[in-house]
């Protein structure tokens, strides 16, 4: 029987080390935001008094703007550290569950959304993790694309990655007819705290959703133009079929 040396010994310690940070820092970030969803609804109940003075209420309006911001960085961290073991599920059910979450802002800017479901299987991902990616460039999408006129077409397929190796997935792409990124943002949408919508984001979404992807083993491509009649943004996401396969052959 082999025995272990001084070095894998410190590595396993190691290992153990990080998965314990992982599990307390979850804890935490779930404690904050029970604690921020509280403050949130007492904000909202202040919010709808009919006597609060026009000041006061703009002090509420500014303090439920940048909570909300802190509630989307303690989301976007949970889904992070949050590690599932991967299982069956439906791409296109995640999708329609996220569609529906944002129902309310789809019909409220007369957003038309073009659904082409090619692909209908099942494949094994962590399905939070997927949500999450979908929530965070559907969202993305939404706010980026005119009220009246805008337009998010979703079409899932059967494809193949590019990892090294011919491997089998369902590729989904996600296009928008909004502004567009502008070519010196392309770089940096992936990068932490990095925002194109000035004061409204916390800069975490597309660094979260490319690291989720990765920690999937998929892939995240962008394709965008900005400016003229032929703007928008378009996101393609890949993930493999059989993730436990490429966890053994990892």
């Amino acid at each position: 029987m082999l025995q272990k040396t001084n070095n894998d010994r410190m590595n396993d310690d190691n290992i153990n080390a990080l998965a314990e940070v992982g599990l307390a820092s979850a804890g935490i970030i779930h404690e904050i935001k029970n604690a921020l969803q509280g403050i949130a609804n007492a904000l909202f109940l202040l919010d709808a008094e009919k006597d609060l003075k026009p000041k006061a209420r703009e002090w509420v309006t500014t303090a439920r703007r940048e909570l909300m911001r802190t509630l989307d960085v303690t989301h976007q961290t949970m889904a992070l550290v949050r590690d599932e073991s991967p299982a069956p599920m439906r791409v296109t059910d995640v999708l329609e569950d996220v569609l529906n979450t944002y129902s309310g802002k789809i019909a409220y800017k007369g957003i038309k959304i073009d659904r082409r479901y090619e692909f209908k299987e099942t494949i094994e991902a962590d399905a939070g993790a997927v949500r999450q990616v979908f929530a965070n460039i559907v969202l993305n999408a939404l706010e980026a694309t005119p009220s009246g006129t805008g337009r998010l077409a979703i079409h899932t397929s059967a494809s193949h990655g590019a990892s090294g190796k011919d491997v089998a997935g369902v590729r989904i792409l996600f296009a928008d007819n909004g502004p567009g990124i502008p070519e010196k943002d392309k770089k940096k949408v992936f990068e932490p705290l990095f925002s194109t919508k000035k004061n409204k984001g916390a800069g975490l979404g597309l660094w979260v959703t490319a690291r989720l992807v990765r920690k999937q083993h998929g892939s995240l491509r962008l394709h965008s133009n900005s400016g003229g009649s032929g703007s928008g943004t378009c996101f393609s996401v890949f993930f493999p079929l059989h993730q436990r396969a490429q966890l053994r052959a990892a």
